[in-house]
């Protein structure tokens, strides 16, 4: 952990013109922290930005209704930042998963400050504020409110009980405490709906969604006795399904449902060739050195990577990457 609370507020005080960022494919742990803190900040007079590499997934819209999230997809250019004296990353600390955010960074190094609650990290900055024990990038934001006095709203408040939610699994992982409940509840007291954000979560599928399902757990196939499962989606499958590529956000947690799984992968075709892969582990096999093999990172728990194709060959890597952890996880264990 790196946690040097004087120095985090007097950098935040003493900024004046803030751009935030997170990862590429932004989940609501990211978008949610991004939204928290600029509400935190511009409460204290600042000037804010938001803006990632890549827009905002469609089916995660509904976090921003004032449609602050900008993206260099979308016409940012990276002089317009050039004015900022503060970058603050959160929710990750690698350079793969900025993308081409990372070149801005690697322009305004001086300038960075990370906030995160990953394990793994590259060389982003000198400035760093990392809890590892915190459930959520989402809960350290929202203790950085209460620090710096900012009043909890629902503006504030809806964004990081969305991504304190998701990053728990619905308060149901192993990360979720107490203080996980009683930082919830301060959330929902300032205006945060949970039937609302569950509702936006999980009952918007398409049909095609539901269609691309069935096909992920079709191609599902376990060994080690049933306690590791690995499952696939190829572009095949989203076309032919008329799925969009958001369509496979948390695929991989379906596959945790099945009776004695303690480990799980699944490999997602990008359209570039490149293959997305996803680990999430229920055993002392460690989800983001897994991750790490490949240059991607994350939790214990839960992590992933961007490979290079061709697929076949992706796949033959992972899983025997995961049968050797398994093995060596065993094998320590007796």
């Amino acid at each position: 952990m790196r946690l040097d609370w004087a120095s985090l507020l007097e950098i935040l005080r003493n900024s004046q013109r803030v751009v935030l960022t997170s990862h590429v494919r932004p989940d609501c742990d990211a978008l949610g922290s991004e939204l928290g803190m600029a509400g935190i900040l511009e409460a204290l007079g600042k000037d804010v930005r938001i803006v990632n590499a890549q827009a905002t997934p469609p089916g995660l819209t509904w976090i921003d209704p004032d449609r602050k999230i900008e993206s260099l997809a979308n016409g940012v250019k990276p002089a317009d930042l050039a004015d900022r004296d503060l970058l603050i990353v959160v929710d990750t600390s690698a350079w793969a998963q900025l993308g081409a955010m990372g070149d801005v960074l690697k322009a305004m190094r001086d300038r960075v400050l990370v906030v995160d609650h990953h394990v793994s990290e590259d060389d982003l900055g000198d400035r760093w504020f990392k809890d590892t024990s915190a459930e959520a990038t989402a809960r350290i934001v929202s203790e950085i409110g209460l620090r710096l006095r900012v009043p909890l709203t629902e503006r504030i408040a809806t964004p990081l009980y969305a991504g304190l939610s998701t990053d728990t699994g619905g308060f149901r992982f192993p990360s979720v405490s107490g203080e996980s409940f009683r930082v919830a509840a301060r959330m929902v007291d300032a205006g945060a709906s949970p039937s609302a954000v569950y509702s936006e979560l999980f009952e918007q599928d398409t049909l095609a969604r539901l269609h691309l399902v069935g096909r992920t757990l079709a191609s599902a196939r376990t060994t080690h006795e049933g306690r590791v499962i690995t499952s696939t989606v190829r572009l095949a499958d989203i076309k032919e399904t008329a799925a969009a590529p958001h369509d496979t956000e948390d695929l991989i947690n379906l596959t945790l449902a099945v009776k004695g799984t303690e480990v799980a992968a699944i490999l997602i075709e990008q359209t570039d060739g490149r293959i997305k892969v996803s680990f999430r582990s229920r055993s002392s096999v460690d989800a983001s050195s897994l991750a790490g093999r490949f240059g991607g990172g994350g939790h214990k728990v839960a992590a992933g990577a961007i490979m290079p194709g061709p697929f076949d060959a992706a796949y033959e890597r992972v899983t025997a990457a995961v049968n050797e952890a398994v093995l060596a996880a065993d094998s320590s264990a007796s």
